[in-house]
């Protein structure tokens, strides 16, 4: 350190390994901040610098703690995403069973609602004999 000033010459080393992101260089300037070699103003100095190292270290862990309470809140989301993915797979499933089966009983109802009708069971009367005069005339020609 060329500085004439060793005092200066440690607060700037000092600063400048902080700078550096070496924080366990705070300690020595807490040490400047109780040493009564060291002038007021240099002690201020040291004082005010360290204040700052220690609110941003306090930003930086909660910082630290709010991203790896966002990295949990994405897993549960993403399970969470994954749960209804899943449900939602199940849920078309028995939409298009239900589906079938709903086609189904309105088809059987379509159906019963035909073959009540009293037109129906005179079609089944007329068909039925058809067949006996079928039935008669294959048995004269034979």
């Amino acid at each position: 350190m060329t500085d004439a000033n060793p005092v200066l010459d440690r607060l700037r080393d000092l600063c400048g390994q902080i700078a550096q992101g070496k924080y366990e260089a705070i300690d020595g300037l807490f040490e400047m901040t109780a040493d009564s070699e060291v002038p007021s103003e240099f002690q201020e100095l040291a004082e005010a610098f360290g204040s700052m190292i220690v609110q941003v270290e306090a930003r930086e862990f909660r910082l630290s703690n709010i991203l790896e309470e966002l990295r949990e809140s994405n897993r549960q989301l993403e399970e969470a995403e994954k749960r209804l993915r899943n449900e939602n797979f199940n849920l078309r499933k028995q939409v298009k069973k239900l589906r079938i089966e709903i086609d189904q009983s309105q088809k059987d109802t379509e159906v019963s609602e035909i073959v009540e009708t009293d037109y129906f069971r005179e079609l089944q009367q007329r068909a039925r004999a058809l067949r006996r005069r079928q039935k008669g005339d294959r048995g004269h020609g034979e």
